[in-house]
């Protein structure tokens, strides 16, 4: 982009994927920033499509309390500016990631009042971990496919196990209603599409006037697709 090399990473879902992606590319390029980006489940008051700026990250991946993951301030203060300057509704606050998809709302709400994060992913701890490994600066940012109150139209967990997909096609053909929420969701995904494009956009606006004098950072954007 310009003068940025930029290196974009389909990490998979799951904190093992992402793991393993971020690895794999910090040991063979010199980056100077990660981005992890994607879709968060809505844990506060943003609405579908808002932009979540990770403030930090909490990994819920695990039954100890593990370190607080903190966000780099300067990609902080570059992400603020380029959600203001895409005029997207957005909100900034800690991120909790956990091993599995929340599916219902009663699970998303629990999560919220205990650990404190507005939004919800399974990859970004993975991620900023790694990141923190090599101290390659990170921030996270997000868009949101389901809010805190909403179930979602199917048990997603089972694209993580052998042969789950099968099964989830066999419920989908049992109860086909279901067809109508997966498309619903669908609708709200690619609200989030958009909006993280036009926030990339921005993005890239703000850091060429960041690093006009400077040497250009390499940054790398991984996330679940």
């Amino acid at each position: 982009m310009g003068d940025v090399e930029v290196h974009l990473i389909k990490t998979g879902m799951g904190p093992a994927a992402a793991a393993a992606a971020a690895h794999a590319i910090l040991s063979e390029v010199a980056l100077d920033a990660v981005v992890s980006t994607g879709y968060a489940g809505g844990l506060g008051l943003a609405g579908i499509g808002d932009v979540i700026v990770g403030t930090d990250v909490r990994d819920w991946t695990r039954e100890q309390p593990q370190p607080v993951l903190r966000a780099d301030p300067a990609l902080l203060a570059i992400a603020r500016a380029a959600a203001g300057e895409a005029k997207l509704a957005w909100s900034e606050g800690p991120v909790a990631t956990v091993s599995r998809v929340l599916c219902r709302a009663a699970e998303k709400k629990a999560l919220a009042q205990a650990s404190g994060a507005i939004a919800v992913d399974m990859e970004s701890a993975a991620i900023a971990l790694a990141a923190a490994s090599r101290n390659v600066p990170f921030v996270l940012v997000r868009a949101v496919s389901d809010r805190v109150d909403e179930d979602l139209p199917l048990d997603f967990n089972l694209w993580l196990t052998p042969g789950g997909r099968v099964r989830a096609l066999v419920r989908l053909a049992q109860h086909p209603s279901g067809l109508r929420a997966l498309f619903r969701m669908k609708r709200q995904v690619e609200q989030g599409a958009k909006n993280l494009a036009s926030f990339f956009q921005a993005w890239w606006h703000v850091l060429g006037r960041e690093h006009t004098s400077v040497r250009a950072p390499v940054p790398a954007a991984m996330g679940a697709r």
